[in-house]
């Protein structure tokens, strides 16, 4: 059962005949006028001249038309608002600082309405030599974190928030970008009468097409629709002045397919490239297609979702690599040759330590700016005095000597540090006090997840420094309630309290206690009873998720206080469900949430 409103909770002030008529009508504009703002994606361009189109339509048929013709009444391709679109944007474009330009029109590689996180998007700027050396004490990567900012004044670019609308960003500012569909065809558009040199393939059925192409070709993007036939390709496309190349997979399964022979892509033709971008492929033999060791120039390197046995050593004549990017490939083996490199993320492994080989990180860490993938019982990290330049560390920590170790480097040595994520994680107890303050209160930790068994949650003012803004627990066993401890937490956003988590019966949310959390998750509990929530607390709250928690039979009266409340979910909790449906005795609590969803496993 699923249930939906606007923030009144579906009521409506009418009168009697013309008036409550006339309350309906303008009850479907604002839902029509809602639909339309969130198609807008909060680009101000977009939402002006969308303004200017409903100004002198005053029926709901209109806004249904207007609606369900978004794009054609924003970009008609001859309408008057097409010129006016492309006159904005022209003129936003041309009044942006010299070195944003080559950063707006780089972005006419992604996919239509594709969001690319800020540190990949960052790299690849940084890769193609368009983010100047300023000259300072900050890195490449700070000038490119302020010149999106930039272009997200001008409103040419959009910052965009996932699903849970709060999450912090990886590093800086700032999460997830991506351009608006129309401003992206402009920025083609712009590219081509440039000369930017942005061209996009499509390979589908045996044929490889054109989908844009300008005069020349620096920044090549081909995207295999399905996999490859035993047939050459109908067009030929020139290698010479590459120096960016995406080669995707936009399958529609999602699978990782076979990556295409050298009749189709031949590195050895792209020998200017400086950025190689290879997404969701099985590799020939598991192994590195040929050509790429020889691609000198290289600066970054991704294979994302991709299949292959190891990286070969010989990868150390990559001599200028500053970014390798290995995230949720399947590989076992990553050579110890890295002493350059800047950016590294590593690819998960979920199998025996004694199968894995990988980079030592001993010797190799002096540079790094951002090291994402560490896993204690893979790799060594010894040397965490040297890495000085470290700002965004991500880590699976699965004994207590590397917590330790990485604890004393976060609080003593990593001062660049902006953001930090750490999974705590293994077969032993975690059971000293003083360390779970630290844990708790280490700064710049931002994601923590404990996935090992300490029992008692310990009490420390200190808490109240913690920066923590997103917490997860699993299995730890945590007798007492940990409500009025962790409601100490003044940045904490997201909590879930996971299977195993917590054993006692009963909870209370104090007055005035987590004033920062915006979702709330209750999974796996089967002792709890009683969860109580009192006025004041949780002020912020905009979702919580209710799962497989039997013996909680009530919701708590003090959710009726809580406004900001989106959503409530409850699956797999029949008792309480029958009580927050439509009717039931706890639907008065939650009568004001626009969104409730009820399901059963």
């Amino acid at each position: 059962m699923e249930r939906g409103g606007d923030a009144a909770g579906g009521r409506a002030d009418a009168g009697e005949g013309g008036g409550a008529e006339f309350a309906l009508e303008e009850k479907l504009l604002e839902k029509i006028g809602k639909e339309l703002a969130g198609k807008c994606g909060n680009l101000a361009l977009a939402i002006c001249i969308l303004g200017g189109v409903l100004r002198n339509k005053k029926s709901v048929k209109d806004w249904e038309s207007v609606n369900e013709n978004f794009k054609a009444v924003l970009y008609g391709a001859h309408d008057a608002m097409d010129r006016k679109i492309e006159e904005v944007v022209t003129l936003s474009y041309e009044n942006l600082p010299y070195n944003l330009k080559p950063c707006f029109l780089s972005l006419g590689i992604l996919r239509e309405d594709e969001i690319i996180g800020v540190e990949e998007l960052y790299g690849m700027w940084i890769a193609q030599g368009i983010i100047p050396n300023q000259g300072n004490d900050g890195s490449l990567m700070d000038t490119a974190e302020l010149f999106l900012h930039e272009l997200a004044m001008a409103s040419i670019v959009q910052l965009v928030d996932d699903e849970i609308e709060y999450r912090p960003p990886p590093i800086g500012k700032f999460s997830t970008c991506k351009l608006h569909d129309i401003v992206r065809e402009l920025c083609l558009k712009i590219g081509e009468k440039e000369d930017f040199g942005v061209a996009i393939l499509e390979y589908n059925d045996g044929i490889l097409r054109t989908i844009t192409r300008g005069a020349r070709q620096r920044h090549l993007a081909i995207h295999f629709r399905n996999k490859y036939e035993d047939r050459l390709p109908t067009e030929t496309h020139p290698h010479e002045d590459v120096r960016s190349l995406r080669i995707l997979n936009d399958a529609i399964d999602f699978q990782a397919i076979e990556f295409p022979p050298q009749s189709i892509v031949d590195f050895k033709k792209y020998k200017y490239l400086r950025e190689l971008v290879i997404e969701s492929f099985k590799f020939e033999g598991r192994k590195l297609p040929k050509g790429i060791i020889d691609l000198v120039l290289l600066r970054c390197l991704r294979l994302q979702s991709c299949k292959l046995d190891e990286l070969p050593s010989s990868l150390r004549k990559l001599v200028y690599l500053e970014t390798l990017d290995l995230r949720k490939s399947s590989i076992s083996k990553v050579p110890d040759v890295l002493k350059k490199l800047l950016r590294l993320f590593l690819p998960p492994y979920f199998g025996e330590a004694r199968e894995y080989c990988g980079p030592r990180l001993d010797e190799a860490v002096d540079e790094l700016e951002t090291l994402v993938g560490f896993n204690s019982s893979l790799h060594e990290l010894t040397c965490t005095s040297s890495s000085k330049n470290l700002r965004q560390f991500h880590a699976e920590i699965r004994d207590h000597k590397h917590l330790i170790v990485i604890l004393d480097a976060i609080t003593n040595n990593w001062n660049k540090l902006k953001h930090c994520e750490l999974e705590v994680t293994g077969n032993w107890q975690l059971t000293s006090e003083d360390e779970l303050i630290q844990l708790f209160t280490c700064p710049k930790l931002s994601f923590l997840d404990i996935m090992v068994e300490f029992g008692k949650l310990p009490l420390s003012s200190a808490f109240i420094s913690s920066k923590i803004v997103r917490l997860h627990f699993f299995f730890s066993k945590i007798e007492d309630d940990p409500m009025g401890i962790l409601g100490m937490f003044p940045s904490l956003k997201e909590l879930m309290l996971m299977p195993g988590a917590f054993v006692g019966e009963q909870m209370r949310c104090p007055a005035s206690s987590f004033r920062s959390l915006k979702w709330l998750v209750l999974n796996g509990l089967p002792n709890l009873r009683e969860w109580i929530v009192e006025q004041g607390a949780m002020p912020s709250l905009s979702k919580i998720y209710l799962h497989d928690c039997p013996n909680l039979k009530v919701l708590p009266d003090g959710l009726r206080c809580i406004s900001t409340l989106k959503r409530v979910a409850v699956n797999n909790m029949p008792e309480l469900a029958k009580r927050v449906s439509p009717g039931g005795e706890d639907f008065p609590k939650i009568h004001h949430v626009p969104l409730i969803n009820i399901h059963e496993d």
